[in-house]
């Protein structure tokens, strides 16, 4: 099943505070950043607290398919570092956006960094033609080839904590939370981003990812009045002083803007929001995978007195 967003809103119930170790995970979006999600969910749940239901979007539907699989989080990161700094995922980075090794620093890690590659690519390897005849400037072999080696091919129904996927419907118009089906085309869907990557079919339904407008889905985490609703928060905040010289980068500028207007608005829907310090890698960079893990961890913790307080 899936439900429009508005609808299933409509009909949830508010969640109130409960006295208890359940929580709702709110996972937001934020590309390699996301990894951070891991880290808090390890703290968590050494401390004692259990997942009554994961919401994601975008890489945190990734993050959340995995811990929704009721595997052993070691086990879980184990694996995803294993794929992840693999020559195979390291090829697909490098081809993509260029990156090798360790994070980049200077120049090609500012604001614009990635989309000054675009433009070189749209110069260099004819992506302008890609532009105006396919769906997606970057092809979509990057996010199958992920969910292929870190996702089962089951369906979100039969996983062991109830995971809802939060993505946009190109065909209707309406965000959408995805409660059963492949799991696999669900992750894609909502993590392919709108204009970059193709895109992805679902049932009846043409999945993108939901971008500026619910990138951190506490509100809808909320809705279901399972559990008092932890969300992180994986995004950065808008840097100053950034004057766009070019159309593209006028568009990209507008787009952050109200992507980080929207999650001023649904925090307050969280009982706690975590937000640990990632502002320094790059959304397409995941040559810092244990880094972006570890740093998920400390921010658990050093608020792990502020959790216990409120929750319980």
């Amino acid at each position: 099943m899936y439900v429009l967003e508005f609808f299933h809103l409509r009909f949830g119930i508010s969640g109130r505070l409960h006295v208890s170790q359940d929580i709702t995970l709110a996972l937001g979006g934020g590309g390699a950043r996301g990894l951070a999600h891991l880290g808090v969910i390890d703290a968590l749940t050494k401390a004692g607290y259990r997942i009554k239901r994961i919401v994601g979007v975008s890489m945190g539907s990734l993050v959340g398919a995995l811990i929704a699989s009721g595997k052993d989080i070691s086990e879980i990161r184990r694996d995803a570092l294993h794929y992840l700094l693999s020559e195979r995922f390291q090829v697909h980075q490098n081809t993509l956006f260029g990156i090798k090794g360790e994070s980049a620093d200077g120049e090609t890690s500012g604001y614009f960094a990635w989309y000054m590659r675009i433009q070189q690519f749209l110069k260099a390897n004819s992506l302008f033609r890609r532009i105006i005849t396919q769906p997606g400037m970057l092809p979509g072999v990057l996010l199958e080839d992920v969910v292929i080696n870190l996702l089962e091919d089951v369906n979100i129904e039969s996983l062991p904590i109830p995971l809802s996927i939060v993505a946009v419907d190109l065909l209707s118009g309406h965000q959408v939370v995805i409660e059963n089906g492949s799991v696999r085309d669900a992750v894609r869907g909502s993590s392919s981003l709108p204009g970059i990557f193709p895109p992805v079919p679902f049932n009846d339904l043409l999945l993108c990812d939901t971008g500026t407008f619910c990138s951190l889905p506490a509100r809808i985490a909320q809705s279901y009045g399972d559990a008092p609703v932890i969300a992180v928060e994986v995004n950065t905040e808008i840097t100053p002083g950034i004057r766009p010289s070019t159309a593209l980068e006028v568009l990209i500028r507008v787009d952050e803007i109200g992507e980080n207007y929207w999650r001023k608005q649904v925090r307050p829907h969280a009982s706690v929001v975590i937000r640990p310090n990632v502002a320094h890698v790059p959304w397409y960079d995941f040559s810092a995978a244990p880094r972006l893990i570890e740093l998920g961890h400390h921010a658990a913790i050093g608020q792990m007195d502020q959790i216990k307080r409120i929750i319980g």
